[in-house]
């Protein structure tokens, strides 16, 4: 697990995508085949920072591995670029996390390998206040 994170480090920190050299649509997760058109001409894109909140929800019962930070927020961000990102909402007061609300990422800690010891960082999303 440790090492394929490590391998992979810079599409958490970095909110790397993809962007199809024919039609111009951008995508986050990256993708093979642009949705759009088809085509196969994908390159790496870094997403932009910023982007708003499209829906949310407050979990109470947390998936395995975060039980230490319930409650918390999981949205849906609209990136400036369209893309899509589903991310944690983090350092924000309760009344600030709504649809529409603008967010910017910020790396946080994401959890620790349990047979290594590795802290293991991620994006997360800050309502930019």
């Amino acid at each position: 697990m440790a090492i394929e994170y490590w391998r992979n480090r810079d599409r958490y920190y970095r909110l790397i995508g993809s962007r199809c050299q024919n039609c111009g649509d951008e995508f986050f997760p990256p993708v093979y085949r642009c949705r759009g058109c088809g085509s196969e001409k994908i390159v790496d894109k870094e997403m932009p920072k910023s982007g708003k909140i499209v829906t949310y929800t407050r979990l109470h019962e947390p998936l395995p591995g975060f039980e230490a930070q319930a409650p918390f927020y999981l949205a849906v961000v609209e990136l400036k670029n369209g893309a899509r990102v589903l991310s944690q909402v983090v350092d924000s007061p309760d009344e600030s996390v709504k649809t529409g609300a603008r967010v910017k990422a910020t790396v946080r800690r994401m959890k620790v390998d349990g047979e290594s010891g590795q802290i293991i960082y991620g994006y997360k999303f800050v309502v930019d206040r």
